[in-house]
């Protein structure tokens, strides 16, 4: 395998991992809890899962997989929509699926393409490791705040299983 190659099965990971804490995250809060704000100028898990849902499919899908894609950026940060819990873990389940087929049918030596992206110059890889870092300090953020709003009742999504992981 080469160094091309590596860099996209790693990115796919990448991706489903974030999008499995995400999911997680999720599916142990009310639709009441995923649009909690704790103040005017926080974002709740919904806002934050509509802005990325904008961002990947602007960055992922339109810029790196030439879907089309108008994006209302300004859209995302709006809470009156309130779509139900099921509703985004469809949504972002059918989004996770389109980035694995694009990471997939993606040929290695296109990694550095040309792409302009959201007004920046960019290329395959830089733009996949872009979406991948902001995907994973969102998947952060939701998770912070679901635990915040469950407290000692939020299950974690991994545990570490021997003593090289941190297990006593």
């Amino acid at each position: 395998m080469n160094a091309n190659s590596e860099f996209l099965r790693q990115s796919s990971l990448r991706f489903a991992r974030s999008f499995d804490r995400i999911n997680h995250a999720i599916r142990q809060l009310t639709d009441q809890q995923i649009w909690h704000r704790p103040s005017k100028t926080s974002n709740s898990i919904g806002i934050i899962l509509q802005h990325l849902s904008g961002n990947l499919n602007q960055w992922v899908c339109a810029g790196i997989g030439g879907e089309q894609y108008l994006r209302n950026r300004s859209a995302e940060f709006i809470s009156e929509s309130r779509s139900s819990k099921e509703h985004m873990l469809l949504a972002i389940s059918q989004l996770a699926n389109r980035i694995q087929e694009i990471i997939i049918r993606m040929p290695p030596a296109s990694l550095l393409d040309s792409k302009r992206i959201q007004g920046f110059d960019e290329n395959v890889l830089s733009a996949i490791y872009a979406a991948i870092t902001h995907l994973e300090l969102h998947a952060g953020q939701i998770v912070y705040i679901a635990k915040l709003l469950l407290d000692d009742k939020y299950i974690e999504h991994w545990k570490p299983a021997n003593p090289e992981q941190g297990m006593p």
